[in-house]
């Protein structure tokens, strides 16, 4: 399957995520949602809260020449929220804050009670010549600055947050620019293992257009060759629209169904 077209990588901030305090859900979910849109995440880097790392990884990414570089993390009040400030250090700008992101802040603020503080207008925080992402969750504004051929867009760390902020204003600027659509479709195929694989590999030759990838669990139940096996199986389908996207899908389905069945097994929707 051709992987031209969009590109994005995502470069998560935090020693958390390092120190293994919390999972990465975030870029597992910026994939999903890139496939969704037509694109394709090419890198995912998890990067400690320092400076001069994190611009280092941008500088890196930047010399690769992606679409899209999509920061997660490190836009909160502390003072090792970093990320803004490596980006403004790598592209040349000063550190400014956005007046509507600190409107923003003073009212969610006010209406709990809480004092009015620099340490919050930190959150407000954005590049030089940045237009500024809302936050409609929570109070740390995104931001979203073009550096050459490639958008640099920053999101908090927070899932909830990341997720609104991506589908209400990267979503689109992603979809406009991809032709190509893409479907995604998880399957799982209850067979013999010694009969899953070459169907599996006549698939491929069949369809080479088209993304399939296995992972087999162990088996339900094992008399020598007769073992019977859940078998996920990824299925992605492209087309220039999503109605074509869909119909490639739907051929691909139904044919692999038919092969399985014909071995006596069931392809069923889903994960095992």
């Amino acid at each position: 399957m051709q992987r031209d077209g969009y590109n994005l990588e995502v470069i998560v901030t935090g020693d958390e995520v390092l120190f293994g305090r919390i999972q990465d859900t975030n870029s597992n979910w910026l994939a999903r949602r890139a496939v969704e849109l037509g694109a394709h995440l090419k890198r995912v880097t998890v990067i400690g809260d320092e400076v001069d790392e994190i611009g280092g990884v941008l500088r890196d990414a930047l010399t690769r020449g992606c679409d899209m570089i999509v920061f997660t993390g490190g836009l909160g009040p502390s003072e090792d929220d970093l990320t803004v400030d490596a980006i403004a250090r790598v592209v040349g700008r000063d550190v400014v804050h956005d007046q509507g992101a600190i409107e923003r802040i003073r009212v969610s603020y006010e209406a709990r009670g809480i004092e009015y503080s620099a340490r919050g207008e930190r959150m407000a925080r954005i590049a030089e010549g940045a237009r500024a992402i809302p936050n409609p969750v929570g109070l740390a504004a995104g931001m979203m600055l073009q550096e050459g051929g490639t958008l640099i867009v920053t999101f908090p760390g927070i899932p909830v947050e990341m997720e609104a902020m991506f589908d209400g204003f990267v979503a689109p600027i992603i979809e406009e620019g991809t032709p190509t659509k893409f479907v995604a479709r998880t399957l799982t195929a209850r067979v013999k293992f010694w009969e899953f694989f070459p169907i599996y590999r006549q698939m491929h030759v069949d369809y080479p257009d088209v993304y399939i990838k296995n992972a087999a669990t162990p088996p339900e139940s094992r008399e020598g060759r007769e073992s019977v096996r859940e078998i996920k199986v990824d299925i992605v389908a492209e087309g220039g629209t999503r109605e074509l996207s869909e119909g490639r899908m739907d051929e691909v389905v139904s044919d692999f169904r038919g092969r399985i069945e014909a071995k006596g097994g069931v392809l069923l929707e889903g994960s095992p």
